[in-house]
């Protein structure tokens, strides 16, 4: 079991949540499906119960570079609990991504882009990108994404709904979740 992504992955969370908010001494909890846990994990649990019995009774994640991390099952989702040490430790040890600030950024004062407004903050870091426009009907209008995973790793999705630009964030593997499941 490799919990380096699920740490990884929070610890990203909790940057993007920073940078967009600001820091507050305060305890974090994101909530996950099952799928995703278990693709970080590179394990293959069949339900949330099982995975955070397993989890929590083999201390899996007592000791993370952000502290114990709590899992629960929360409806039909995994709930993973940072303290507030962790998400200090975050704040004062990990760097912004530029990446990421400088999207987050855009969007905070840009509120309806256009695609070629935001292809200029990915061509800022390179050309080497991805903009596909999604098929029509789907939840959103493009997605985007570095091929160089070093710059960010993640799958953005841009919606513009009544003349106000919108971005969801996924891993790769969620992103693919979500284009099967539209698939179906």
């Amino acid at each position: 079991m490799n919990t380096e992504k699920l740490v990884k992955n929070i610890i990203d969370q909790i940057k993007e949540a920073q940078i967009k908010l600001g820091y507050m001494r305060e305890s974090m909890r994101f909530y996950y499906p099952l799928s995703s846990v278990n693709a970080m994990l590179d394990m293959d649990f069949k339900s949330t119960g099982e995975l955070t019995s397993f989890i929590n009774s083999k201390n899996i994640l007592d000791n993370t570079i952000i502290g114990k991390l709590l899992l629960s099952v929360h409806e039909d989702r995994i709930e993973v609990s940072v303290s507030a040490d962790g998400v200090t430790y975050v704040y004062e040890n990990i760097p912004d991504p530029p990446f990421l600030r400088d999207i987050i950024n855009f969007f905070a004062t840009h509120h309806n882009a256009g695609i070629d407004e935001i292809r200029s903050i990915f061509e800022k870091y390179g050309n080497d990108y991805v903009c596909e426009g999604m098929p029509a009907g789907e939840d959103f209008d493009y997605v985007m994404y570095f091929k160089d995973k070093s710059i960010d790793e993640y799958y953005y999705c841009i919606k513009n709904e009544m003349h106000h630009t919108i971005y969801h964030r996924f891993s790769k593997v969620d992103f693919q979740m979500l284009v099967c499941k539209e698939e179906k």
